[in-house]
C-alpha cells in the first residue's frame, strides 16, 4: 500500500466535492480553522496551530506514515475548500482503520451537496481497503453523533477496539464503528437523503 505521498497525492471525485491530500498550499486554511475556538473545541488540539508547527508535522509524521490520510474538502465548481476529512490508524492484517479529521471549516457548505457528499466519496474510498471503520466523537459533540448515526455508524458495545481514543485532553468520548455490509445497506439510502442539497445547488 506504500505510496509517496508528496509525488502521488491522493484525489478523489464526487458529483459535488473534491478531497485532496494535505499539502502546503492549504496550510493557511487548515491553521485558520484548526486555531478558531467555534471549530476546535472538541479537537484533540490542545495548542496553538502556527505554520512551522504545521509544516514539521507533515513532514516528519505525515509524509512517512501509510497508516494515515488527510483530506481536503473542496467544492467541486469552485475548488474553494471548506473542510477537512480523513483516516489514521490504517491496518490491513486487522482490516480496519478509524476516520478521523472531520472539520467543517466554512459554515456556508453546512448544508451543501459537497459536504454531505464528501462522506460517501470518502467512505467508497476506506471500504475498497478495509472493512470496518471506527470513530470517536467526544460525548457533548451531539453534531458529530447525530451525523455519525446519519451515516450509519453505530457505538460499540462490546470490546472497544482503540481505549486510548476513549479519554483525549480530557474529553470523554464514546467509540462508534460502521462495516463494510453496514455501509452498503445504507449507501442508496444515503443517497437519496442528500439528493436534495445537489438540486438545491
Amino acid at each position: 500500500m506504500s505510496r509517496n505521498k508528496l509525488k502521488n497525492p491522493l484525489r478523489l471525485e464526487g458529483r459535488a466535492v473534491i478531497l485532496e491530500e494535505i499539502a502546503p498550499k492549504f496550510f493557511p486554511e487548515v491553521i485558520k480553522w484548526r486555531n478558531n475556538p467555534e471549530l476546535n473545541k472538541f479537537l484533540n488540539q490542545p495548542f496553538k496551530l502556527t505554520q512551522e508547527l504545521e509544516q514539521k508535522w507533515y513532514t516528519e509524521k505525515y509524509l512517512p506514515d501509510d497508516t494515515q490520510g488527510f483530506m481536503i474538502m473542496l467544492d467541486k465548481a469552485t475548488e474553494t475548500p471548506f473542510g477537512t476529512t480523513g483516516w489514521a490508524n490504517m491496518d490491513l492484517q486487522k482490516n480496519r482503520c478509524t476516520a478521523e479529521r472531520l472539520l467543517l471549516g466554512d459554515s456556508k457548505f453546512r448544508t451543501s451537496a459537497a459536504f454531505f457528499e464528501s462522506f460517501i466519496v470518502m467512505a467508497d474510498y476506506l471500504y475498497s481497503l478495509v472493512d470496518n471503520l471506527y470513530g470517536h466523537v467526544v460525548i457533548e459533540n451531539t453534531a458529530a453523533i447525530r451525523m455519525n448515526k446519519m451515516y450509519g455508524f453505530v457505538e460499540n458495545r462490546g470490546e472497544i477496539q482503540f481505549p486510548k481514543e476513549l479519554l483525549v485532553n480530557g474529553m470523554k468520548q464514546r467509540e462508534y464503528f460502521r462495516t463494510r455490509e453496514m455501509y452498503e445497506k445504507a449507501r442508496a439510502d444515503l443517497l437519496k437523503k442528500i439528493e436534495f442539497a445537489f438540486e438545491e445547488d
